[in-house]
């Protein structure tokens, strides 16, 4: 394999350092870039296809919050949003996860995956947190998938988890690995796999996720050979016939085009890179060289989002279908043991049961429902997940550290189902619902409790799912004495 030449972008705290941008825009480009990347990135949200549906659901709030929706063309579940007198942070929707607020720009690669003819692909998304990219893979599996989400950063899990809660996908474990790893311990494993890549985050625009901050040669050069193993791991895990989405939030051409182009030098008989110019509303393409160097010939089937062009922070995008074996690692030995997950799996009567007293409780076809998504029941001290079915036998010995969602808790004389499972599935309930009268709503997402109320109807004591004349589900509640007993989540107060 041929040494990759080491060039870097050299920072300068005395000149404009995206300087190097010249080399590929014209005099008034530059101009335009320069004047985009001063004004306020705009703001964007994609929609839960899990919870709601979108049309349907952006008229509503267009109607609701004065919104001035406009679409995203690249995909149909995002929306710039304008006219924002109502913030979307500030809804009841984004609180209860009807919506996620998220760079438009992020939001294609997720949406370059081709899942026609796998109705339930295994997906890694090998650099997770905090999950925007994939709880948008959930949705476009419609929690049919089986997605693995990785991150290497222990610290950031937490907030991954909580993304995925939030979101009520289900069909998902988290681990805490190198994405290295991936590719020596689990080969042509995977039909997709998503690399957003670790960056520098120079995508030209500031926002509050992604601040431009000065880069140092040595920074660049290290990020630029760690995505080259990272890609490499991801092309080695994936199948024969698998896809690949390399992306990053930088338009440091080192990090981007180089990495690409090495990859494609080093495995051109392996793998294809797929034009993906179509799936854009203008073209977009890679930069063929920099600082006279070209780059592999296919380079421009790859992505380049130019702030100035279509109006998101810098973004660069590629996609790679494997068309032949890549040799994988040697397997690295980096962990001492796969984490034990306590508990185990309901055999199948006592999956049957409780399901049936779910489904009587509250009138909802659970055991459809877990047929159709291909989940199971998983037990820990009286706690019922539902987890992927299939998760031991397609990745066997995977580090777990979380899977699937808590459905409830199963008590001797009941049971008591979990926000997660009252938030994803409460619209579908026809028994033990409250209608919640909007003069209670603030109150209800200060995590307050709703007194004055009569249990005439025979409720007192029941958990109850709670939502409003609109069909949005706000969690759960407990008949009491003359009041409601609010029981949100504190992390939604």
């Amino acid at each position: 394999m041929a040494k990759r030449k080491s060039r870097s972008i050299k920072p300068n705290p005395a000149v404009d350092p995206w300087t190097w941008a010249r080399e590929y825009l014209t005099p008034s480009e530059f101009e335009m870039l320069n004047t985009s990347i001063k004004s306020e990135l705009p703001l964007s949200i994609r929609i839960n296809q899990l919870k709601t549906e979108t049309d349907k659901a952006i008229r509503v709030w267009e109607q609701s919050y004065q919104w001035k929706p406009s679409p995203i063309p690249f995909c149909e579940s995002g929306y710039w949003i304008e006219g924002r007198d109502t913030s979307p942070s500030k809804t009841i929707e984004h609180r209860l996860g009807y919506f996620y607020i998220q760079e438009a720009a992020s939001m294609l690669p997720a949406e370059l995956f081709d899942f026609e003819g796998i109705p339930q692909p295994l997906i890694l998304d090998m650099a997770a947190s905090p999950g925007g990219k994939t709880i948008h893979l959930a949705d476009r599996t419609m929690d049919k998938g089986l997605i693995i989400a990785n991150d290497a950063s222990r610290s950031r899990i937490n907030a991954l988890r909580i993304v995925l809660q939030n979101w009520g996908a289900i069909n998902q474990a988290i681990t805490n690995m190198p994405g290295e790893w991936y590719g020596s311990a689990y080969p042509e494993t995977f039909d997709a796999v998503l690399l957003d890549a670790p960056c520098s985050m120079q995508g030209l625009r500031t926002s509050v996720s992604h601040s431009t901050r000065p880069i140092t040669e040595n920074e660049i050069q290290s990020l630029a050979d760690r995505q080259f193993q990272l890609l490499k791991s991801a092309l080695q895990t994936a199948k024969i016939g698998g896809q690949v989405i390399y992306s990053t939030c930088t338009l440091s051409p080192l990090e981007n085009e180089a990495v690409v182009s090495h990859i494609l030098s080093a495995y051109g008989d392996a793998v294809a890179i797929v034009n993906i110019q179509p799936r854009l509303p203008a073209p977009a393409p890679a930069v063929t060289h920099f600082e006279g160097t070209p780059f592999h010939s296919q380079i421009t089937n790859a992505a380049r989002l130019w702030p100035h062009v279509f109006g998101t922070a810098g973004f660069f995008c590629a996609k790679f279908v494997k068309v032949g074996a890549i040799q994988p690692d040697k397997e690295i030995n980096i962990w001492g043991g796969s984490p034990k997950l306590k508990g185990a799996h309901l055999n199948d009567k006592e999956s049957s049961e409780l399901s049936e007293q779910i489904s009587s409780l509250y009138g909802i076809d659970l055991r459809a429902i877990m047929d159709s998504h291909a989940l199971s029941f998983w037990e820990n001290n009286g706690n019922m997940y539902l987890i992927p079915a299939k998760l031991s036998a397609i990745v066997p010995e995977l580090p777990i550290l979380s899977m699937g969602m808590l459905a409830g808790k199963s008590y001797p004389n009941g049971w008591q189902p979990s926000h997660e499972f009252v938030s994803r599935f409460g619209d579908l309930f026809t028994k033990n619902v409250y209608t919640l009268d909007e003069a209670y709503h603030a109150a209800w997402l200060r995590g307050e409790d709703i007194r004055g109320l009569s249990d005439e109807d025979g409720s007192g004591g029941k958990l109850l799912a709670v939502r409003d004349g609109n069909g949005r589900n706000f969690g759960r509640g407990k008949m009491l004495a003359k009041r409601l007993k609010n029981m949100l989540p504190t992390r939604l107060f």
